[in-house]
């Protein structure tokens, strides 16, 4: 569990969790200049997502409001839907190809613009 190191450590945790959802939002040409070319794209920004959020909802969750949290869990949900603990697995949904021109990636980017919006970080 993430340990509260008062107003910075909030201030930190909350950068994060924006930036995180910014790359996701991003376009898939923007997105792929994120990372160096040995990197997996679409796991780096789905696992940097996932750390954020997670270190935020241990420590601040109960700052978010419903809109904000209801947003945040739909972006969860849907990385989650393309994992590999999911039914809906694929492992093409991970690569660069499919960050460019599948459909659960483009939601990924709709839900992220959503959760930025929500958080009010859309400008």
């Amino acid at each position: 569990m993430l340990v509260d190191d008062g107003a910075e450590g909030r201030t930190a945790a909350f950068k994060r969790l924006e930036s995180s959802l910014r790359a996701l939002a991003m376009s898939p040409s923007d997105q792929l200049m994120l990372f160096p070319e040995d990197v997996v794209t679409a796991d780096e920004l789905a696992r940097r997502f996932e750390r954020a959020w997670a270190a935020v909802r241990a420590s601040y969750e109960d700052e978010l409001s419903h809109t904000q949290t209801t947003a945040l869990v739909g972006v969860e949900g849907e990385l989650e839907a393309m994992s590999r603990d999911s039914a809906e697995f694929d492992l093409e949904l991970w690569t660069e190809s499919a960050l460019r021109t599948s459909e659960p990636w483009a939601s990924v980017r709709r839900l992220a613009l959503d959760a930025l919006a929500a958080l009010g970080a859309d400008g």
